[in-house]
């Protein structure tokens, strides 16, 4: 009897920082690791509202989406501009020394 009772999953909001996050987190690329990380971090968020939006073109009776089609739409532009942005952003060369020692001018060793 109490296992005919089908209750509705309320999934988590999406937070409104995501994209600030991912925004800044960008600018602070440094090497391929640091690209790697964001890039994976802004497609699992892409993933999860794809999935939101798909639960709600389907009619979800087993889950609860906090936000609406097209809120969700308007994160799915901004993370998909965001991972562009990402894959955009050069990585800087690693032509540097790996001890890089700035001597003062004049200074001949």
């Amino acid at each position: 009897m109490f296992g005919m009772l089908k209750k509705t999953k309320k999934l988590k909001k999406i937070p409104s920082d995501l994209v600030s996050y991912i925004q800044i987190e960008c600018e602070a690329i440094k090497d391929a690791n640091d690209k790697m990380i964001i890039s994976s971090y802004c497609l699992g968020k892409l993933e999860t509202v794809n999935w939101y939006i798909s639960l709600l073109e389907e009619g979800s009776k087993k889950y609860e989406v906090p936000h609406s089609q097209s809120h969700l739409e308007n994160i799915k532009a901004q993370l998909l501009a965001c991972h562009k942005r990402i894959m955009e952003t050069p990585i800087p060369s690693a032509d540097r020394p790996i001890i890089d020692i700035r001597y003062p001018k004049g200074y001949e060793g």
